[in-house]
Protein backbone atom coordinates (compact mmCIF):
# COMPACT_ATOMS: atom_id res chain seq x y z
CA UNK A 1 0.00 0.00 0.00
CA UNK A 2 2.98 2.11 0.86
CA UNK A 3 4.06 1.79 -2.95
CA UNK A 4 0.37 2.84 -4.34
CA UNK A 5 0.16 5.52 -2.40
CA UNK A 6 3.53 7.18 -3.23
CA UNK A 7 2.63 6.92 -6.88
CA UNK A 8 -0.99 8.44 -5.65
CA UNK A 9 0.40 11.00 -4.54
CA UNK A 10 2.76 11.84 -7.44
CA UNK A 11 -0.20 12.41 -9.99
CA UNK A 12 -0.75 15.77 -8.02
CA UNK A 13 1.91 17.34 -10.28
CA UNK A 14 0.06 16.81 -13.44
CA UNK A 15 -2.30 14.29 -13.00
CA UNK A 16 -2.54 11.12 -14.93
CA UNK A 17 0.46 12.08 -17.69
CA UNK A 18 2.96 12.83 -15.43
CA UNK A 19 1.98 10.04 -13.53
CA UNK A 20 2.97 7.69 -16.76
CA UNK A 21 5.69 10.09 -17.07
CA UNK A 22 7.57 9.54 -13.82
CA UNK A 23 6.83 5.78 -13.95
CA UNK A 24 8.46 5.49 -17.32
CA UNK A 25 11.23 7.13 -16.26
CA UNK A 26 11.51 5.23 -13.14
CA UNK A 27 11.82 1.98 -15.16
CA UNK A 28 13.92 3.19 -17.49
CA UNK A 29 16.67 4.90 -15.58
CA UNK A 30 16.53 1.43 -13.28
CA UNK A 31 17.03 -0.83 -16.52
CA UNK A 32 19.39 0.64 -18.88
CA UNK A 33 22.94 1.68 -17.60
CA UNK A 34 25.15 3.99 -20.03
CA UNK A 35 26.96 1.97 -23.20
CA UNK A 36 30.81 1.50 -21.36
CA UNK A 37 32.06 2.94 -24.17
CA UNK A 38 31.27 6.99 -22.74
CA UNK A 39 34.03 5.88 -19.72
CA UNK A 40 36.58 6.29 -22.57
CA UNK A 41 35.55 10.02 -22.60
CA UNK A 42 35.57 10.89 -19.31
CA UNK A 43 38.46 13.84 -18.85
CA UNK A 44 39.73 13.20 -22.18
CA UNK A 45 39.67 16.98 -22.83
CA UNK A 46 41.13 17.44 -19.02
CA UNK A 47 41.68 21.41 -18.48
CA UNK A 48 40.12 22.73 -22.25
CA UNK A 49 37.77 24.83 -23.40
CA UNK A 50 34.41 23.72 -25.95
CA UNK A 51 32.02 25.69 -27.67
CA UNK A 52 28.10 24.48 -27.48
CA UNK A 53 26.10 25.19 -31.03
CA UNK A 54 22.86 25.38 -30.41
CA UNK A 55 20.82 26.44 -33.63
CA UNK A 56 18.81 30.37 -32.50
CA UNK A 57 18.69 32.39 -35.41
CA UNK A 58 21.57 34.35 -34.40
CA UNK A 59 23.55 32.07 -35.39
CA UNK A 60 26.11 33.18 -38.49
CA UNK A 61 28.51 31.13 -40.42
CA UNK A 62 31.16 33.35 -40.20
CA UNK A 63 31.37 32.16 -36.27
CA UNK A 64 31.33 28.70 -37.12
CA UNK A 65 34.62 29.23 -39.23
CA UNK A 66 36.27 31.10 -36.27
CA UNK A 67 35.74 27.68 -34.28
CA UNK A 68 37.18 25.91 -37.63
CA UNK A 69 39.89 27.75 -37.89
CA UNK A 70 41.38 27.63 -34.39
CA UNK A 71 40.54 23.79 -34.21
CA UNK A 72 38.35 24.50 -31.12
CA UNK A 73 36.23 21.47 -29.78
CA UNK A 74 32.37 21.77 -30.27
CA UNK A 75 29.39 19.82 -29.52
CA UNK A 76 25.73 21.11 -31.99
CA UNK A 77 22.51 18.87 -32.47
CA UNK A 78 19.67 18.44 -34.33
CA UNK A 79 19.54 19.62 -37.68
CA UNK A 80 22.88 20.92 -37.30
CA UNK A 81 23.52 19.03 -40.92
CA UNK A 82 21.76 21.73 -42.62
CA UNK A 83 24.30 24.66 -42.50
CA UNK A 84 26.95 22.26 -43.99
CA UNK A 85 26.98 23.90 -47.31
CA UNK A 86 27.60 27.25 -45.44
CA UNK A 87 30.48 26.46 -43.71
CA UNK A 88 33.90 24.66 -43.38
CA UNK A 89 33.00 23.86 -39.48
CA UNK A 90 32.11 20.32 -38.56
CA UNK A 91 30.97 19.68 -34.71
CA UNK A 92 33.10 17.26 -32.44
CA UNK A 93 30.38 15.47 -31.28
CA UNK A 94 26.83 15.74 -32.46
CA UNK A 95 24.59 14.90 -29.34
CA UNK A 96 21.34 14.07 -30.10
CA UNK A 97 18.17 13.74 -27.49
CA UNK A 98 14.89 14.78 -28.91
CA UNK A 99 12.47 11.92 -30.89
CA UNK A 100 10.65 14.31 -32.45
CA UNK A 101 13.31 15.32 -34.86
CA UNK A 102 14.80 11.65 -35.39
CA UNK A 103 13.32 11.94 -38.95
CA UNK A 104 14.83 9.81 -41.78
CA UNK A 105 16.40 12.75 -43.26
CA UNK A 106 18.22 13.11 -40.17
CA UNK A 107 18.96 9.61 -39.39
CA UNK A 108 21.20 10.11 -43.32
CA UNK A 109 22.81 12.99 -41.53
CA UNK A 110 24.19 11.00 -38.43
CA UNK A 111 25.26 7.94 -40.63
CA UNK A 112 27.22 10.72 -42.69
CA UNK A 113 28.21 12.14 -39.84
CA UNK A 114 29.47 9.31 -37.87
CA UNK A 115 31.31 8.24 -41.67
CA UNK A 116 33.29 11.46 -41.19
CA UNK A 117 34.52 10.42 -37.72
CA UNK A 118 31.92 12.64 -35.39
CA UNK A 119 31.17 11.36 -32.21
CA UNK A 120 27.81 10.43 -31.82
CA UNK A 121 26.17 10.38 -28.44
CA UNK A 122 22.75 10.03 -28.01
CA UNK A 123 19.48 8.73 -25.61
CA UNK A 124 18.72 5.44 -26.53
CA UNK A 125 15.27 6.44 -25.43
CA UNK A 126 15.42 9.08 -28.37
CA UNK A 127 16.29 6.58 -30.77
CA UNK A 128 16.38 2.92 -29.46
CA UNK A 129 17.69 1.39 -32.92
CA UNK A 130 19.06 2.44 -35.71
CA UNK A 131 22.07 4.47 -35.52
CA UNK A 132 25.70 4.06 -36.13
CA UNK A 133 27.74 1.01 -34.63
CA UNK A 134 29.80 4.12 -33.53
CA UNK A 135 27.15 5.87 -31.52
CA UNK A 136 27.23 5.78 -27.68
CA UNK A 137 24.12 6.05 -25.72
CA UNK A 138 24.02 7.51 -22.16
CA UNK A 139 21.02 7.18 -19.67
CA UNK A 140 18.55 9.34 -19.34
CA UNK A 141 16.66 11.03 -16.28
CA UNK A 142 13.81 12.75 -17.24
CA UNK A 143 12.36 12.91 -13.62
CA UNK A 144 13.13 16.77 -13.25
CA UNK A 145 11.97 17.99 -16.65
CA UNK A 146 8.73 16.44 -15.66
CA UNK A 147 8.13 17.70 -12.72
CA UNK A 148 9.29 20.99 -14.05
CA UNK A 149 6.39 21.66 -16.17
CA UNK A 150 4.91 21.97 -12.94
CA UNK A 151 6.02 25.25 -12.34
CA UNK A 152 3.22 26.96 -14.74
CA UNK A 153 0.65 25.47 -12.86
CA UNK A 154 -0.82 25.62 -9.45
CA UNK A 155 1.23 23.33 -8.15
CA UNK A 156 4.01 24.91 -9.23
CA UNK A 157 5.33 25.16 -5.51
CA UNK A 158 5.84 21.19 -5.67
CA UNK A 159 8.30 21.28 -8.27
CA UNK A 160 11.72 20.68 -8.36
CA UNK A 161 14.58 22.32 -10.35
CA UNK A 162 16.64 21.04 -13.17
CA UNK A 163 20.02 19.53 -11.60
CA UNK A 164 23.43 19.53 -12.67
CA UNK A 165 25.48 15.75 -13.23
CA UNK A 166 28.85 15.77 -12.31
CA UNK A 167 29.03 11.95 -13.63
CA UNK A 168 27.44 11.73 -16.78
CA UNK A 169 28.16 7.80 -17.14
CA UNK A 170 25.47 7.38 -14.23
CA UNK A 171 23.07 9.20 -16.00
CA UNK A 172 22.14 12.76 -17.43
CA UNK A 173 19.04 15.13 -16.24
CA UNK A 174 17.65 15.86 -19.37
CA UNK A 175 16.44 19.10 -19.50
CA UNK A 176 13.92 21.46 -21.78
CA UNK A 177 16.57 21.73 -24.59
CA UNK A 178 19.38 19.48 -25.43
CA UNK A 179 22.13 22.02 -23.97
CA UNK A 180 21.25 21.33 -20.80
CA UNK A 181 22.30 17.43 -21.06
CA UNK A 182 25.38 18.74 -23.52
CA UNK A 183 26.98 20.55 -20.57
CA UNK A 184 26.48 17.63 -17.72
CA UNK A 185 28.56 16.06 -20.75
CA UNK A 186 30.93 18.65 -21.52
CA UNK A 187 32.10 18.44 -17.42
CA UNK A 188 32.65 14.72 -17.58
CA UNK A 189 34.41 14.85 -20.69
CA UNK A 190 37.01 17.14 -18.73
CA UNK A 191 36.18 20.56 -20.20
CA UNK A 192 36.55 23.28 -17.55
CA UNK A 193 35.73 26.51 -19.74
CA UNK A 194 32.02 26.41 -22.00
CA UNK A 195 30.73 28.81 -24.18
CA UNK A 196 27.62 28.80 -25.58
CA UNK A 197 26.56 30.04 -29.21
CA UNK A 198 23.13 30.68 -30.83
CA UNK A 199 21.68 29.68 -27.54
CA UNK A 200 19.07 32.55 -28.17
CA UNK A 201 16.36 31.13 -26.13
CA UNK A 202 13.65 33.99 -27.86
CA UNK A 203 12.09 31.77 -30.82
CA UNK A 204 8.67 31.56 -31.12
CA UNK A 205 7.62 28.05 -30.39
CA UNK A 206 5.63 27.94 -34.06
CA UNK A 207 8.71 29.07 -35.82
CA UNK A 208 10.48 26.28 -37.60
CA UNK A 209 14.19 27.09 -38.02
CA UNK A 210 14.96 25.72 -41.53
CA UNK A 211 17.78 28.45 -43.07
CA UNK A 212 20.07 28.14 -39.93
CA UNK A 213 22.47 30.30 -40.90
CA UNK A 214 21.25 34.09 -41.30
CA UNK A 215 23.86 36.95 -41.54
CA UNK A 216 21.44 40.21 -41.56
CA UNK A 217 18.78 39.53 -38.37
CA UNK A 218 18.10 41.69 -35.75
CA UNK A 219 19.82 39.52 -33.02
CA UNK A 220 18.11 40.78 -30.20
CA UNK A 221 15.30 38.92 -29.65
CA UNK A 222 12.58 40.45 -27.49
CA UNK A 223 9.62 38.12 -27.74
CA UNK A 224 8.46 36.37 -25.04
CA UNK A 225 7.11 32.86 -24.79
CA UNK A 226 6.86 29.85 -22.59
CA UNK A 227 9.58 27.49 -23.83
CA UNK A 228 12.16 29.95 -23.79
CA UNK A 229 11.37 31.01 -20.50
CA UNK A 230 11.50 27.73 -19.00
CA UNK A 231 14.99 26.91 -20.71
CA UNK A 232 16.57 30.02 -19.24
CA UNK A 233 15.14 28.61 -15.60
CA UNK A 234 16.06 25.60 -16.27
CA UNK A 235 19.84 27.43 -17.04
CA UNK A 236 19.59 29.08 -13.68
CA UNK A 237 19.03 25.95 -11.87
CA UNK A 238 21.85 24.00 -13.59
CA UNK A 239 23.90 27.41 -12.57
CA UNK A 240 22.72 27.07 -9.37
CA UNK A 241 23.46 23.19 -8.25
CA UNK A 242 27.27 23.88 -10.13
CA UNK A 243 28.12 26.28 -7.72
CA UNK A 244 26.19 24.01 -4.86
CA UNK A 245 28.61 21.41 -5.78
CA UNK A 246 31.52 23.54 -5.90
CA UNK A 247 32.53 22.19 -8.95
CA UNK A 248 35.04 23.88 -11.53
CA UNK A 249 33.87 25.05 -14.57
CA UNK A 250 32.33 27.44 -16.08
CA UNK A 251 30.09 28.54 -18.53
CA UNK A 252 30.02 31.73 -20.82
CA UNK A 253 27.80 33.02 -23.11
CA UNK A 254 29.09 33.94 -26.61
CA UNK A 255 25.69 34.27 -28.38
CA UNK A 256 25.17 37.25 -30.54
CA UNK A 257 22.14 38.73 -28.79
CA UNK A 258 19.22 36.63 -27.34
CA UNK A 259 17.59 36.74 -24.41
CA UNK A 260 19.99 34.09 -22.11
CA UNK A 261 21.68 36.64 -19.23
CA UNK A 262 21.95 33.47 -16.74
CA UNK A 263 25.80 33.47 -18.15
CA UNK A 264 28.58 35.95 -18.38
CA UNK A 265 28.37 37.72 -21.98
CA UNK A 266 31.18 37.03 -23.99
CA UNK A 267 32.36 38.61 -27.83
CA UNK A 268 33.28 35.25 -29.92
CA UNK A 269 35.86 37.57 -31.53
CA UNK A 270 37.21 38.50 -28.55
CA UNK A 271 38.09 34.74 -27.82
CA UNK A 272 40.55 34.53 -30.49
CA UNK A 273 42.66 38.09 -30.40
CA UNK A 274 45.19 36.42 -28.26
CA UNK A 275 45.20 33.96 -30.88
Amino acid sequence: MGLIKKFQDLTIFKGRFTYLCLLKDKLMFKNCPSDERLLELKNKFEGRRCFIVALGPSLIAEDLDLIKEYNEYSFSVNRCYQMFDKTRWRPDCYFFSDAKVFTPVTRDAIFEMANEGIDIIYSKFAAPKGMPSTAIYYKAKYTDAILSASRKTKYKKLAVPLRFSSNAYDFIYDGHTCIHSILQLAYFMGFKEVYLLGADCGVSANKVYTDLVKNNIDCNISEQNKIGDVMIEDYASLKKDIESQQLDFKIFNATRGGRLEVFPRVDIEDLFKEN
